[in-house]
């Protein structure tokens, strides 16, 4: 396995599939995707993109932190999950950041994804929400 900053664009086919297969294709570009602060991470194994997470410079205003990215459309394709590549794009992505010089990394997480985010030494914070469509998420942040 190995990992790449991509473009935007190439995260849009597995989004799709593993986040948003009720919605088109378009709805998977995200408002934030080309910011100049913004980056897409993919893991390829030899040139099957199998995992992707995008990584915006986005302050949540409930969280504490001088320089936050929000972490938004992790996903790996079905056929390769356990296999420790979301592992190592945080971990790669982590990385990126402190060389960013940021201090906080958050997302919401999906209730299916909380204790892979735990065991990344992400914690919750707050009761659970729902998002309309999609389902139940939690605020998890980890410092960077």
């Amino acid at each position: 396995m190995r990992i790449k900053f991509i473009k935007a664009s190439d995260t849009w086919s597995l989004r799709h599939r593993v986040l948003r297969p009720h919605q088109t294709i378009e709805d998977c570009d995200y408002p934030n995707d080309r910011n100049p602060d913004s980056f897409h991470l993919g893991v390829f194994i030899g040139e099957h993109l199998i995992c992707i997470g995008s990584f915006f410079g986005e302050k949540n205003e409930s969280l504490k932190g001088w320089k936050q990215y929000r972490l938004r459309g992790m996903a790996t394709h079905p056929d390769f999950r356990g296999q420790g590549a979301g592992r190592k794009l945080i971990r790669f992505a982590i990385e990126h950041l402190q060389a960013q010089k940021a201090d906080l990394l958050w997302c919401y997480a999906r209730a299916n994804a909380k204790r892979f985010y735990e065991a990344l030494g992400f914690v919750v914070l707050g009761a659970p929400f729902d998002m309309e469509g999609i389902g139940e998420h939690f605020v998890m942040q980890r410092r960077v």
